[in-house]
């Protein structure tokens, strides 16, 4: 009986592990990685097989930033952009590393408004400012104050190219606005 016992324990093992060297892929179903409750899709009933699973909700659209949020993210970026060129000459890198981060994150809401306009050459500038505010902090974690500085000034270069695409207004004696080629217009 033991060598029975044996021999099957064996012949067990043995099926085990030439099944464990062939693929899995066609047989291994792919992973769920919404729950079918989030899915916005009832489950399937217990003990069910073979019916689809529920197609997975649309990620939530991000909400419509307005002409005067936009003006008042530019106006943040702008206060931002001094602080930190004031903060990095004083050698103060605590209130420096909070202006590029402030940065960062309103260059972030930039680049949601032109793609919510369909403006590709302005999402594009808004990308490259926000990674000149992300470079710029990870120097200053760094503790590289004049590569900040450098990264920074990649930052203010593509304000400056977008300003002359979308801008007209100084700002002084006319108010900043939306050129006419721009197309975007208040609502």
């Amino acid at each position: 009986m033991r060598i029975l016992c044996s021999a099957v324990i064996l012949a067990v093992g043995m099926s085990s592990v030439a099944c464990g060297s062939k693929s899995d892929t066609a047989q291994t179903p792919p992973a769920q990685t919404t729950p079918p409750a989030q899915a916005g899709g009832a489950a399937a009933p217990a003990g069910r097989q073979g019916g689809a699973a529920p197609a997975p909700a649309p990620a939530p659209a991000a909400a419509q930033i307005t002409v005067a949020e936009h003006a008042t993210t530019m106006k943040t970026i702008a206060q931002s952009i001094q602080g930190a060129n004031k903060a990095l000459k004083g050698a103060d890198t605590a209130t420096a590393a909070t202006s590029v981060d402030t940065l960062a994150t309103s260059f972030a809401r930039i680049e949601t408004f032109y793609t919510q306009r369909k403006k590709p050459d302005a999402v594009k500038l808004a990308q490259t400012a926000r990674q000149g505010a992300q470079d710029a902090a990870a120097a200053l974690k760094a503790g590289d104050a004049m590569k900040a500085q450098m990264a920074l000034g990649t930052t203010q270069g593509t304000c400056t190219q977008c300003h002359t695409l979308y801008r007209q207004g100084d700002g002084k004696t006319t108010p900043y606005a939306f050129n006419a080629a721009s197309g975007i217009t208040a609502p």
